[in-house]
């Protein structure tokens, strides 16, 4: 069972207890203990959090709640604050600095950064200051023009400390440059002096950690030793995709006062928010991450040209049921887009693994089909499928696959309507999950 899945049972047991006394407080606190551990959360930390949960439960009831709420609201906020809170990036850093060992997706992240602050209007540069690795110089450059972010970096220059300066010198003018800094397999004597070079040199006022989700409690040792060497005051976590992932990793930065920025959550170069301690807990508890959602839906308006909320809108045939998923194609893959929404766990497997191979085949059999079948699939009987298989050149069962989708993805997609911004705003994720999930199982509520 994934650290969201053990989460929310303990959530759910503080919500469905018929007397919620300080015995079922205790019972729900050994599940979070357990979930927690399990994720590689230092004991400390879990001790700490359980001690907060049990003391403020029954302390005094803030107005125009009940105690059940007052206790769920309260482990849940406790919850947030051991996995990182929430702590805002700077709005307008001038010089940024990534550190990290090897395998944590430093590279990949300076580029996924850079397009982040782009993308919010400023004028940003990337200076590939790792000269250790071979072969740096060219996949940033590649990521670079990818996210069409100006790059400078010096092939074959070893001296780091001189690429970082030359690179300053050529992004004069720029709103933020962005510096990537070699990794090791370890933090040792040669690392450490070489970023504190890069540092001198560079001057930056940002210097975060680049550091893997699944590096667990070490992730406070690296982050310490880090800080010790240049002064870390901000986290970068990738590989936040597996369910639950991460959860040892921040809660250690947290112990040491480093504050988590980011998550990668991909490959791809959007695969990368902002952190919400909050907005992760929903996410990996199966209560959806609908902000996250509504970014991505404006996201693939604005580069693909398609407007998934007017196709939402339309009469859902076969055709609006294609053009959906290749809308939701664009914002990611199904199955992150699903649990972005709270909905992962309600859909088949084979639903949340629709590839582009499969919507080609779909495509090919939909072109089989008279307008009047793509219109109203409850038309599709036997012999119907039969002559749409041959004629395609596919098997009755892919045939019906396709119809089997179909009718998944109308529930599915129906409820996606109640997505609005106002809405969010008004009432927060658990009023929109109301409209998703309907009345199958009581959820909490954050007032």
């Amino acid at each position: 069972m994934s650290l969201g899945e053990q989460l929310r049972k303990a959530i759910e047991r503080l919500q469905n207890s018929s007397s919620l006394d300080k015995e079922t407080v205790k019972e729900a606190v050994k599940d979070i203990q357990r979930a927690l551990i399990s994720a590689d959360v230092e004991i400390n930390t879990v001790l700490d959090l359980s001690k907060k949960i049990e003391e403020q439960a029954f302390s005094s009831l803030p107005a125009g709640i009940t105690r059940r709420e007052h206790i769920i609201k309260t482990t849940h906020d406790l919850l947030a604050q051991a996995l990182g809170g929430d702590a805002k990036p700077p709005e307008k850093p001038k010089r940024i600095l990534l550190a990290g060992l090897y395998g944590a997706g430093k590279t990949s992240s300076v580029a996924k950064l850079a397009k982040w602050y782009a993308k919010r209007g400023q004028k940003v540069g990337v200076i590939c200051a790792d000269t250790y690795r071979p072969a740096a110089f060219e996949q940033l450059k590649q990521l670079s023009e990818k996210a069409k972010i100006p790059f400078f970096g010096i092939d074959g220059e070893k001296n780091a400390a001189k690429v970082a300066k030359q690179g300053l010198a050529h992004f004069m003018g720029f709103d933020l440059v962005i510096c990537d800094s070699a990794g090791r397999s370890a933090l040792d004597t040669g690392l450490v002096k070489e970023i504190k070079e890069i540092n001198s040199v560079f001057s930056p006022d940002q210097k975060w950690l680049v550091l893997s989700a699944d590096i667990g409690q070490v992730a406070k040792k690296q982050a310490q030793a880090f800080h010790d060497a240049v002064g870390i005051n901000g986290v970068i976590i990738t590989k936040t995709d597996g369910s639950g992932k991460g959860g040892g990793a921040m809660a250690a930065c947290r112990a040491t006062g480093a504050k988590v920025f980011f998550i990668g959550t991909g490959e791809k170069m959007d695969d990368f928010e902002e952190f919400e301690a909050k907005r992760y807990l929903g996410r990996i508890m199966g209560f959806g991450d609908l902000a996250a959602l509504l970014e991505k839906i404006e996201q693939a308006k604005e580069e693909s040209g398609m407007d998934v909320e007017d196709l939402l809108e339309q009469e859902f045939t076969l055709e609006t049921f294609y053009a959906q998923l290749v809308a939701a194609r664009k914002m990611g893959p199904l199955g992150k887009v699903m649990e972005m929404a709270g909905l992962s766990q309600s859909l088949p497997k084979e639903a949340l693994e629709i590839g582009e191979e499969k919507l080609g085949a779909f495509k090919v059999i939909m072109d089989s089909m008279t307008r009047q079948e793509k219109k109203n699939p409850g038309l599709l009987n036997k012999s119907r499928i039969a002559r749409i298989a041959r004629g395609s050149g596919t098997s009755e069962e892919s045939v019906r696959e396709l119809i089997r989708n179909y009718r998944n993805m109308e529930k599915m997609f129906s409820q996606f309507k109640n997505l609005n911004e106002e809405k969010l705003k008004k009432g927060g994720i658990q009023s929109l999950l109301k409209g998703f999930r309907g009345a199958k199982k009581k959820k909490f509520k954050i007032r």
